[in-house]
């Protein structure tokens, strides 16, 4: 059977979404697991993430990168984020024991592979958090990588980026489903969209899957019980607003 890898971004403590995302890549024939950041901020499942994420790399079944709201569990981001993400992260502190800091703390900010880059953000200044949301951005994400193949997060719609035959990163909307020929005479970044806060107007969950020996990418949503995240949001006294945003995919 080919390799084929799970790509998943921006997890942000949602356990009712990564679950559902686990069974469908399961179905699938995933073989491999990318997490490319941000697994927690936002929602209210920081800890059972974690420690299910870390099981995953202890099994060699999985790799992960760090993401900006990783980073603020350790870091001063006060400044850099917004009064809801801030309230997030102040209350994941709470949540978090010693063991799952340090996981986040030792989490890479890139991954080179022979022919894949994984990052949060971009191969470009990766601790600079800077977003993929045009060409120029994807053509110095795609420049700094070296590799055919950059997956990253951090904007949290999917969207993919193509080298034209004048070198320019063109982008395209990838249709959910839908199988991509991504050949490696050329240079591709996906951006593979947020497992667990969707922005697009729609609550289901983001993440693709890369096959390499056929050199396909295929991006997916996955329904979940936003419902019960949202809830859950709301139990642990997070703004109304992120419930909402899991309610509404906005």
């Amino acid at each position: 059977m080919s390799e084929r890898i799970g790509l998943f971004a921006d997890l942000h403590s949602n356990l009712e979404a990564y679950e559902a995302c686990m069974a469908r890549a399961k179905e699938l024939g995933v073989t491999r697991m990318a997490f490319l950041g941000d697994l927690v901020g936002y929602n209210a499942d920081p800890c059972a993430l974690l420690d299910r994420i870390a099981d995953l790399v202890d099994t060699k079944q999985a790799i992960v990168v760090r993401g900006n709201h990783d980073e603020a569990t350790f870091k001063d981001y006060t400044l850099q984020m917004n009064a809801h993400a801030n309230a997030a992260i102040e209350w994941t502190k709470t949540q978090l024991n010693s063991a799952q800091v340090q996981f986040l703390k030792d989490l890479p900010l890139i991954i080179h592979e022979e022919q894949i880059c994984y990052t949060h953000a971009s191969a470009h200044n990766p601790e600079a958090w800077n977003y993929i949301t045009d060409s120029m951005s994807a053509w110095q994400c795609a420049q700094s990588s070296g590799k055919p193949y950059t997956f990253v997060g951090h904007a949290h719609e999917q969207a993919l980026f193509y080298q034209s035959a004048v070198g320019k990163l063109i982008r395209f909307a990838p249709h959910p489903g839908d199988d991509v020929p991504v050949m490696n005479h050329r240079k591709w970044v996906s951006v593979v969209g947020s497992l667990g806060q969707p922005r697009d107007g729609n609550p289901a969950a983001c993440f693709a899957v890369f096959e390499p020996e056929s050199q396909s990418l295929t991006f997916h949503r996955t329904p979940y019980d936003h419902f019960t995240a949202a809830e859950k949001v709301r139990r642990a006294g997070l703004p109304e607003e992120l419930a909402n945003r899991l309610l509404t995919g906005k």
